[in-house]
């Protein structure tokens, strides 16, 4: 039995118009543009929990100054 008997072969190809070139170009357009805004988010969270470390430090420091000046 032949089951494949009428099954047409055609040549693999892919002809790449000009549509298709633009929908490349916009997707791989928008990939980078969100990976750029990850990347921006994500030094810009750094910095934020940094300065928030640092002025939380700052504040416990001038709290056990002002403690030490008036002993119990």
């Amino acid at each position: 039995m032949n089951f494949f008997c009428y099954v047409k072969y055609s040549e693999a190809s892919f002809q790449m118009s000009g549509a298709y070139t633009t929908l490349l170009f916009i997707t791989l357009s928008a990939w980078i543009l969100l990976w750029i805004g990850y990347r921006n988010n994500k030094i810009n969270d750094e910095q934020k929990e940094k300065l928030k470390k640092e002025r939380i430090e700052a504040k416990i420091k001038r709290r056990k100054q002002l403690e030490s000046l008036y002993p119990k």
